[in-house]
């Protein structure tokens, strides 16, 4: 088990303060005690019986209509980001940046910057009578009750409910505090209603630019079984499951998922429009001390995608649950774990991600006729549930029997033939259970009646028990009644897709995060076939990691993150069975019968954000220790000349209060005397802190201000081009062209007489050609001079090559190399140095012996002159 995933979201930090909760809660603080009986468990919940709909005749393939959108989510700089509880405050882990207020967020540790811009993009498409609009948007999870709000607020008349499938891209720096979920506060904050209004504002803004701007277009879909099997983009992290068969059989425990899916859709002239591509990798390159928000690897993914293609690509989530980022570490200097997020990584890993997919995406063929339907459905999991497998085999929890503490459950996990052994006694709860999946752990503190010490048992906490650990460290009331409402329903889609060019498709969603094993048994039990089933994972809710049930029972880390035991994963997998067959029937039948959502879910933190005045916005800041830079403790603003690749520019600046001002920096380069123009790509897309170019910082002034009296922000950026990383053009980052540069901010902020926006822009400096640093040498042989040519340190803000790009940065060749002997006479010599910087200059033996300096220049000038001892 790495440390990156005893990190990952969920309840795993909470062990540090669990016995002192346990011994010593405040003194009002109440844990609620299991009934004696439990009748109804779920009479305290009010669920919602769906609306009536018709059903519908079979719908054939009819012209397709399509529109794409998309919304930055317009959080403070502040809110917290989400999937690792190791953020949490107070926990013995967490590492805040200074001692600036958690203005926007209660327990975990608030962001000071943003790396790129967190968005939400939506695609629509209208086929055979039916619409549908797919939601992709950069969160470490969603849930249910955000997907409710969001149909609501695209369309208040009920017309686009069960009509939009919510994804979530799983960045572990993406915006978090106001994901509806109580189980989940310690991986996402407490919700926060006034975060939630943005951020579903945002991804309603992108639904409806997609509705409108529905047309003509074409559609097709294509699926790579292995896109990636040298483990270049992706790669297993469950070892627990290697050699466990799924419920059929299946060995996909030995692997990761390695299925790749593309859905494009083209204008009707054929031009592409927009592309979703589908397959599984944790967002988890950025790790649990960064306070950077990030799209982290789905996100530079999609951006290296969208920049070689020309049109947006949606990356969205596969069977992730056990499947990490691959990738080479780019960053080998970093001053502390603060000011280490790996954008080199992100970036060389997006690049290679590229060269393997974006070739699939451009061969899909569309066709102008296709036909749709999409079934959603909202469902009960929980402990009353009977999973019923295709063997006849009936899988359930014994009764719940509440003399807990005479308790003791049989012990036997499996039966004879290594299938769960049921009815399953261990787990004796009502209310549920977390942190499972170990021998030994928080259990101790409330454990599953008498399974402590058991395997994957052993762990557990139970939440009648234990829960108020959970809500007191986040100020949330311990007076709910159990289960919670929210925890005992989840809800999941499917969507038909027939007369493509190559054939009909069903998409499924899974509400969590599905592992290989359950993938590969959903897609056997799909009624289109595992050929013809595509999976969705991350979607419309969030129930944790989802597993078979000998998969849970083997153990590890995933069990830990979820809480209703070894069954929850196959509860879940009928629930989608049921609207998968449903869809993939020709008939359009009404898709909520027998259903119903828990659409009563209020938010613990209904505070509005206060927004303070500010006068000096867009007036220009001097340095101060207080300021936050992402690659070093100190630095220079406003430098005069800049070293290109291995330099960085900065400048601070006083902006609006972060509840108002998300500045967006670009950089400008002086075309003519006085005349700047943005810094573009080679498809004129300029260089922007949005999409990951500049990173910007903000830090309150003073530090630990509620109300700070002034807003400081930075910017910084490494001089390179605009466009990304490429292997096959290695020297582009040392290319860029040198002149006079200038940074240009656009913000906003409230004046006395209103919101208002601000412009500023840096005073200009000189980027120059990058010198060799000291640890360079020229070193005479007898007929040779042996020469190491290196950059020395960078700020690891872009990539420069595959591997280490903020130190020992080597001069890339061809070099021209020009020898100057004792009597003033030179000798040019065109050299292929290695990929460390070494190379030998050959010599007559009276050349070697009369050398007294070389000059070393890489094709774009970079270099300098070393003496020869």
């Amino acid at each position: 088990m790495t440390k990156t995933r005893k990190k990952t979201l969920g309840w795993i930090a909470l062990g540090l303060l669990g016995a002192s909760f346990a011994a010593c809660g405040d003194e009002d603080t109440k844990i609620p005690e299991p009934p004696p009986t439990v009748v109804d468990p779920l009479a305290h919940c009010q669920f919602e019986t769906p609306p009536e709909r018709p059903s519908k005749p079979a719908n054939a393939p009819t012209e397709v209509k399509a529109g794409y959108g998309a919304a930055v989510l317009p959080m403070p700089i502040g809110t917290p980001v989400g999937g690792y509880a190791s953020r949490a405050i107070g926990l013995g882990g967490a590492k805040p940046v200074d001692d600036r207020p958690r203005r926007f967020g209660k327990s975990l540790v608030p962001t000071v910057g943003i790396h790129d811009a967190p968005r939400a993009e939506a695609l629509a498409l209208e086929a055979g009578g039916e619409r549908v609009v797919v939601v992709r948007v950069d969160a470490p999870l969603l849930n249910e009750n955000t997907l409710f709000e969001l149909e609501s607020k695209v369309a208040s008349d009920g017309s686009m409910r069960g009509r939009i499938i919510m994804t979530a891209s799983h960045s572990h720096a993406a915006w978090a505090g106001y994901q509806p979920s109580f189980i989940l506060m310690p991986g996402v904050d407490r919700p926060k209603s006034a975060l939630a209004e943005r951020a579903i504002a945002a991804m309603a803004d992108a639904v409806k630019q997609a509705l409108d701007g529905l047309a003509h277009a074409k559609i097709g879909v294509t699926v790579e079984k292995d896109f990636d099997p040298n483990d270049e983009v992706n790669r297993d992290r469950r070892g627990e499951n290697n050699m466990i068969p799924g419920p059929d059989g299946n060995d996909a425990g030995k692997r990761k998922d390695p299925t790749l899916w593309v859905l494009r859709v083209d204008k009707a002239d054929g031009t592409p429009l927009a592309a979703l591509v589908d397959f599984p990798i944790h967002g988890t390159i950025g790790g649990g001390d960064n306070p950077l928000v990030s799209t982290d690897a789905p996100g530079a993914i999609a951006r290296a995608l969208t920049a070689e293609l020309g049109y947006p690509v949606m990356h969205v989530q596969g069977a992730a649950g056990d499947v990490s980022p691959a990738g080479h570490e780019g960053r080998n200097a970093c001053p502390d774990s603060l000011r280490c997020l790996d954008i080199p990584r992100l970036e060389t890993l997006g690049a290679r991600a590229t060269e393997l997919i974006a070739p699939i995406i451009g061969g899909v063929q569309t066709g102008d006729k296709a036909a749709l339907e999409i079934v959603t459905r909202s469902y009960y999991i929980g402990r009353e549930n009977v999973v019923k497998r295709p063997d006849g085999t009936e899988l359930r929890y014994a009764a719940y029997d509440p003399n807990v503490e005479e308790y003791v459950p049989d012990g036997v996990l499996l039966d004879e033939n290594g299938k769960v052994k049921s009815p399953i006694d261990e787990f004796n709860t009502y209310a549920g259970a977390g942190l499972c999946g170990e021998k030994t752990g928080l259990g101790a503190i409330a454990g599953l009646p008498g399974a402590i010490s058991m395997p994957a048992y052993g762990s557990c906490l139970e939440i009648a028990e234990g829960g108020g650990i959970i809500f007191g460290i986040f100020d949330v009331s311990v007076d709910m009644p159990l289960p919670l409402c929210d925890s005992v329903r989840t809800t999941a889609a499917a969507l038909r897709i027939s007369g493509t060019p190559t054939g009909d498709y069903l998409v499924v969603t899974a509400p969590g995060e599905p592992v290989a094993p359950w993938a590969a048994y959903l897609r056997g039990l799909s009624p289109a076939g595992p050929d013809r089933t595509l999976l969705i994972g991350y979607a419309d809710d969030h129930v944790g990691y989802i597993l078979t049930g000998e998969d849970w029972l083997a153990g590890g880390y995933e069990p830990s993150i979820n809480i209703w035991g070894p069954l929850e994963g196959e509860q879940i997998l009928a629930g989608v069975l049921e609207a998968a067959k449903l869809a993939w029937t020709p008939e359009i039948e009404d898709p909520e019968v027998g259903s119903s959502r828990f659409a009563a879910w209020k938010y613990p933190d209904e505070a509005p954000i206060t927004r303070l005045e500010t006068t000096d916005h867009g007036t220009s800041a001097s340095a101060s220790p207080a300021l936050f830079w992402p690659d070093t403790v100190t630095a220079e603003v406003s430098a005069a000349e800049v070293p290109r690749a291995v330099g960085a520019a900065r400048f601070a600046w006083y902006g609006g209060d972060p509840a108002v001002d998300m500045p967006v920096v670009f950089i400008e380069r002086e075309a003519a005397l006085g005349m700047y123009q943005p810094l573009a790509d080679v498809k004129g897309r300029p260089a922007t802190s949005y999409e990951g170019a500049i990173v910007t910082t903000y830090s309150p002034d003073p530090v630990n201000a509620e109300a700070p009296e002034h807003h400081v922000y930075t910017a910084t950026w490494q001089p390179v081009p605009a466009d990304l990383y490429s292997a096959q053009k290695p020297m582009l980052p040392f290319s860029l062209p040198l002149g006079k540069y200038r940074f240009r901010v656009k913000g906003k902020a409230l004046a006395a007489s209103g919101e208002t926006t601000y412009e500023i822009t840096s005073p200009p400096f000189e980027v120059v050609a990058a010198l060799l640093s000291a640890a360079s040498t020229a070193t005479r042989g007898a007929s040779s001079i042996d020469l190491v040519a290196n950059l020395g340190t960078a700020p690891g803000l872009r990539a420069l090559r595959v591997g280490p790009s903020d130190t020992g940065v080597p001069l890339l060749g061809p070099w021209t190399v020009t020898v100057t002997f004792a009597n003033n006479q030179t000798k040019v010599v065109e050299v292929d140095p290695d990929a460390e910087g070494k190379a030998s200059v050959p010599l007559t033996m009276q050349e070697a012996q009369d050398a007294q300096s070389v000059e070393i220049r890489d094709v774009a000038g970079n270099g300098g002159t070393l003496s020869v001892p």
